[in-house]
């Protein structure tokens, strides 16, 4: 065995190097003296069998050297726990052990992660609450009823953690997402005309990749577009992004994530600004397992400002969002949650008893602040500090009980008004009143709401009206003329290259134009699209036959133009 070597010591390492072994591990630290050790190590490391005594401490195992893989599994669990520096050195030995896709892949996600650690955001935790992933949509306050399961006309499977539409009711303009033909999930649209939708469109070539587009969610002034996605520049998994509309352009903007807290390493998605302007809810199984998510209340009001956090722990305590346990910031009114479209008295009693409930535990919490403060006074050293924030806590409780003592007014006048009902009636109500209330007595409250009905939709014609040039077969072919139509007319970009590329480089695609730039470069583009959303359309299986920078270009009469 040569001076120095590296071995690994049940995934850790033993280091041989000037006569003397040092094991690392998560528990013990242990140095002995080798020198006898060392003329007993057989060549082959990978059979080598010995004890190492150190005083106290007697280990026995099996050494062997790391692979690409042992490497890889450690920069993954590096970067759950954001440590993200320290993850790109163990995806740095894996490269000089196996150069792949794979790992170059896990390095840009990190440094993404590194970069987006930069500009970190403070908001105020308000509450969260754990839900499965099949059904943890209905427990945002987003229109009644609104949410279809898939499949639907819109949305032909269930897939990943999507298996619903958001399709309110009398809604003109819908943003879904969808998988075409089995392929990955992106962002469509669709506008109503009041008796057909049109032909759902990509909605944008900068906002669709070769991955995933998920769970879009357009603010309620029509100027934002939320969403996540698993293939933009994110930190792995799916992150949060948002694009502004261009009033000018009529374009949706460069999708921009949303960064620390909202993304992180665990899958991030569904945002969404409650119509109020008070919170800001999102999914996250950032802290829980694939097949339940927790979601997040934000106090959307409170300022966010930017801030670099580099250290693993400050960041895994932001990514936490642990609510904040400050009864100034009990806000009752949101135990009204549901907007289903039920009888003004059945919807009237949920909300009314949800808020007796969580006034009677805010006060509870105030009260037991105060009787905590008074019992840390004699010791404090300032008792004036302390004596300010009881005066302050005691101040909010005759409005709470004044609030408390009008609520349980109310509920007991809609009870007298349910007996006025008739049984049937009388029974659904009280059904209706029971639906599942998540965190009553918290800052928050979750109300479940219902599936809408079955979605029925009619589609107009797809407006194009000349067929595009573009097929997908076992063997691609080049275009016997670079000569395009006359008028505009689309491609896609493939990608260049110094010399003449070969059909086996064309992934199966035709017609693929070849053309020699000014600066000697061949590059090649495939298809002739009559309409940009047929191009788009078709973007997405050009990035995934292996041409990840794949992207529209224009033409008029034959010369490319810049198109918006």
């Amino acid at each position: 065995m040569a001076q120095s070597d590296t071995l690994v010591f049940r995934r850790d390492s033993i280091d041989i190097s000037r006569g003397r072994v040092g094991v690392r591990s998560d528990t013990i630290a242990v140095t002995v003296d080798t020198a006898k050790l060392i003329e007993n190590v057989p060549l082959d490391p990978e059979r080598y069998f010995r004890k190492i005594e150190n005083r106290t401490e007697t280990v026995t195992t099996v050494a062997r050297k790391q692979t690409a893989a042992d490497f890889i599994a450690r920069g993954d669990s590096l970067r759950r726990e954001c440590a993200f520096r320290a993850a790109m050195d163990s995806y740095r030995r894996a490269m000089s052990l196996s150069d792949n896709a794979d790992v170059h892949r896990r390095m840009s996600e990190t440094q993404n992660a590194l970069t987006l650690s930069e500009f970190c955001s403070d908001p105020v935790p308000i509450a969260r609450a754990r839900f499965s992933v099949r059904d943890f949509y209905l427990f945002y306050p987003m229109k009644g009823s609104s949410w279809r399961a898939a499949p639907n006309p819109l949305d032909s499977l269930a897939s990943g953690p999507v298996s619903a539409t958001y399709v309110p009711k009398d809604e003109k303009n819908i943003y879904f997402s969808a998988s075409r033909e089995g392929g990955p999930r992106n962002i469509y649209f669709t506008r109503s005309n009041d008796t057909l939708w049109s032909a759902p469109v990509l909605v944008d070539a900068k906002m669709t990749t070769s991955g995933n587009e998920i769970y879009p969610v357009l603010s309620a002034d029509g100027k934002t577009l939320y969403f996540s996605s698993d293939a933009l520049y994110g930190m792995g998994g799916y992150d949060l992004y948002r694009c502004d509309w261009d009033d000018y352009t009529h374009r949706w903007s460069e999708p921009i994530n949303m960064g620390f807290p909202y993304s992180s390493p665990g899958d991030d998605f569904l945002f969404y600004n409650t119509e109020d302007g008070k919170y800001s809810i999102f999914a996250s199984n950032r802290a829980c397992s694939p097949d339940s998510v927790y979601l997040y209340v934000l106090n959307a009001a409170a300022p966010t400002g930017r801030r670099a956090i580099t250290a693993p722990s400050a960041l895994r305590d932001l990514i936490a969002l642990k609510p904040v346990a400050d009864p100034t910031l009990l806000d009752t009114g949101s135990a009204v949650e549901s907007a289903d479209p039920e009888s003004d008295n059945t919807r009237l009693y949920r909300e009314k008893a949800a808020v007796v409930s969580s006034l009677r535990d805010s006060i509870y919490l105030v009260e037991s602040s105060v009787d905590g403060l008074r019992m840390d006074l004699p010791t404090a050293g300032d008792p004036s500090v302390i004596a300010a924030r009881i005066s302050a806590l005691e101040a909010r409780l005759p409005g709470l009980r004044s609030r408390l003592a009008a609520a349980q007014k109310d509920v007991q006048d809609i009870e007298m008004a349910f007996l006025s009902e008739g049984t049937q009636k009388r029974n659904r109500i009280r059904s209706a009143s029971n639906r599942e209330v998540v965190g009553a007595g918290s800052a928050y409250t979750f109300t479940k709401n219902s599936l809408g009905p079955r979605l029925k939709m009619k589609f107009a014609a797809s407006p194009s009206v000349t067929r595009p040039d573009f097929r997908v077969s076992p063997v691609g072919r080049f275009a016997r003329t670079t000569t395009l139509p006359g008028g505009l007319v689309f491609q896609i970009y493939m990608f260049s290259s110094p010399s003449h590329a070969s059909v086996e480089d064309l992934g199966g695609l035709s017609p693929v134009y070849e053309r020699l730039t000014s600066s000697l470069q061949y590059t090649y583009s495939v298809g002739v699209f009559y309409t940009y959303a047929d191009a788009l359309a078709e973007l997405n299986t050009v990035r995934s036959l292996g041409f990840p920078d794949a992207h529209i270009v224009a033409y008029r009469d034959g010369r490319q133009i810049h198109y918006e």
